[in-house]
């Protein structure tokens, strides 16, 4: 028995758990607590964790996130799916071409080969899902139009970031044009294969006699087959070249068209107790090990950082302009915006492969990290705060008065005390 390595990993949860706890208790999310402990105790700073250790919690972390966009897939509404569709799309799309074009010409700018900032810029489009279903988990949002507008516009969004990798890895391994089509037409096919299980399972659920046999099934029974279909789906659209998370989430939409399994979902331990702790992991380990924390450390690196950190916010809040909905449009097209600059391992991941394969030099490198860095910390608690404007403003319903009210009265006060006082009436 490895007694030394089970305190190592008892403190690593320890320390993990304190962290957030200590972000929570200043209002900040706890995910950027959980990332730093991460990142701390990682191979790219201290080395405290074994690397057989790092590799089995990063696998628990990536477990956490499949679970997650599970979960966010359950608990979607179909009828929003289709009216934010297009919104989302758009989203997704300029929200992945805004920082490779803005990273692209500010390197330019700055002496740096097309080349060199192309690949620092792709480095930047990709958000990660992850960060978006935790805290609109956390504040109750999930299941609010602007919540599931967010994660519909997260999950396709990485799906083009499959694409952009195949971009990256191209300009050195030079495939053929097949190599980037298919992560687009394998992901077409997996949202095509599971609308029609969605339609097709909706479908028998208005036999009276078949939604009864569903509610009257064991809840272990429902739960083992839940997690069947999900591994399921997972491995195809990881077979066949698309995101395994794109798998997990349509098989949750067919669940979510049968009665009884949200709830049952809610009842099993699985949500209460394992996710969340499996979800630390993801942010502490999957997320908090990649980071190359000595990269940040090269001089001549911090004013080209600053550069694309820039170009890292501004490129995802502007793609926030085609996700305004409601009365305060500016409201809804920050927090879209603010929901998409949170970065995950796969940036860091473009990045290095960048480096190996010499289409990014050092100080690139270094610049590309600081941006994905600040961008991975920032992100959330922007968010954080975007979201909790409007839930403090009262109900998430979209064309809520006291949201405008509330965000109106610094430009007109008369207005808003004489909009109150017909309120009160």
């Amino acid at each position: 028995m490895d007694l030394f390595g089970i305190a190592k990993i008892a403190f690593f949860l320890f320390y993990v758990y304190t962290a957030g706890h200590i972000v929570d208790s200043m209002s900040g999310p706890a995910l950027v607590g959980e990332l730093i402990a991460g990142a701390t105790l990682g191979p790219h700073l201290t080395g405290f964790m074994p690397e057989t250790y790092q590799e089995t919690l990063s696998i628990i972390g990536d477990m956490g996130l499949l679970v997650l966009v599970f979960e966010g897939g359950l608990t979607m509404d179909l009828k929003q799916i289709r009216e934010v569709g297009v919104k989302a799309f758009l989203v997704a799309f300029f929200g992945t071409l805004f920082p490779v074009l803005l990273g692209w010409g500010l390197l330019t700018a700055c002496g740096f080969s097309s080349i060199e900032a192309f690949a620092s810029g792709t480095a930047l489009s990709a958000t990660a899902i992850g960060f978006a279903l935790r805290l609109l988990q956390d504040l109750g949002m999930q299941n609010t139009p602007q919540g599931q507008l967010i994660t519909a516009a997260a999950l396709i969004d990485d799906v083009l970031s499959l694409i952009v990798l195949a971009v990256v890895r191209a300009a050195h391994e030079q495939p053929s044009a097949w190599h980037f089509v298919r992560p687009l037409a394998a992901s077409i096919l997996i949202f095509v294969f599971g609308s029609i299980c969605c339609v097709t399972v909706k479908h028998l659920m208005e036999n009276k006699e078949n939604a009864k046999r569903v509610e009257e099934l064991a809840r272990w029974k429902m739960q083992a087959l839940m997690g069947l279909v999900a591994i399921s789906f997972s491995f195809l659209a990881e077979y066949i070249y698309s995101t395994p998370l794109l798998g997990v989430f349509m098989s949750g939409l067919i669940f979510g068209t049968m009665p009884s399994t949200k709830d049952m979902w809610e009842q099993s331990p699985l949500p209460q107790h394992i996710l969340p702790w499996a979800v630390r992991l993801f942010f502490a380990a999957s997320v908090g090990f990649s980071i190359p924390v000595h990269a940040l450390f090269h001089g001549p690196a911090l004013k080209f950082g600053a550069l694309l950190t820039v170009a890292a916010f501004v490129g995802k809040l502007a793609s926030g302009v085609f996700g305004a909905t409601g009365s305060d449009a500016f409201l809804g097209m920050t927090q879209v915006g603010c929901a998409m600059i949170g970065r995950g391992e796969l940036g860091f991941m473009m990045a290095s492969e960048a480096r190996e394969s010499g289409l990014m030099g050092d100080v690139a490198f270094s610049a590309t990290v600081w941006a994905l860095v600040l961008a991975t910390i920032g992100g959330p608690i922007l968010f954080q705060k975007a979201l909790r404007l409007k839930s403090s403003a009262g109900p998430p319903a979209e064309s809520s008065p006291a949201i405008y009210t509330f965000f109106k009265k610094y430009q007109n006060k008369e207005v808003e005390e004489g909009f109150l006082k017909g309120e009160a009436s």
